[in-house]
């Protein structure tokens, strides 16, 4: 008989408040949001003037290496009511750059990377960089900014600040600006 009544109790109905936490809430469909494929990427150095139109991103493939060619990924990121971009790469002595070093982007979104890459070939030792030359269209109008991808080859040796000349007290001496005047001295 007691089984009976435990299995009466098996089959009733649930408490209110247990049929309550059984329910699940509404499933909200899940947003895939687009990853930034640039978020490791390193920043340009601007030519410093305000209203940069574009703002470029890049990355090396490796570390930039004494004769071996290593890849460079430049993005190229519009800001809004930015039409269209033309961008041009140049080296200096001490590397090679290979690809093509032009890139044109027309009809582009604000916000929305647009990737170039090419080949840097260093051949010794140093601190470098690649400069990148930007000219967007802008409601029929150009905007031309000039940015630096600086990078380092090998180990480069730490300049030191040149120690100040000492008098004959052992006082660092100081130099003082040249002051002109009109007057001849007595």
């Amino acid at each position: 008989m007691a089984s009976l009544a435990l299995l009466a109790g098996c089959n009733s109905e649930p408490e209110p408040e247990a049929a309550a936490a059984a329910t699940t809430a509404p499933v909200k469909p899940v947003v895939a949001t687009p990853k930034d494929e640039t978020a490791t990427f390193a920043r340009a150095v601007g030519d410093g003037k305000p209203g940069a139109a574009v703002n470029i991103r890049y990355e090396f493939s490796g570390k930039p290496t004494i004769g071996v060619p290593t890849e460079l990924d430049v993005a190229f990121i519009p800001s809004a009511g930015v039409d269209s971009m033309e961008a041009t790469l140049s080296g200096m002595a001490g590397i090679t750059l290979a690809g093509p070093l032009t890139a044109t982007f027309t009809s582009v979104e604000a916000g929305k990377p647009y990737r170039h890459k090419i080949s840097v070939l260093p051949d010794r030792t140093g601190v470098f960089y690649i400069s990148v030359s930007v000219n967007t269209q802008i409601a029929g109008s150009g905007l031309n900014r000039s940015f630096s991808i600086p990078f380092v080859v090998g180990q480069v040796a730490v300049q030191q600040k040149p120690t100040p000349p000492k008098d004959d007290k052992g006082e660092s001496v100081k130099s003082m600006p040249a002051e002109e005047s009109s007057q001849p001295k007595q």
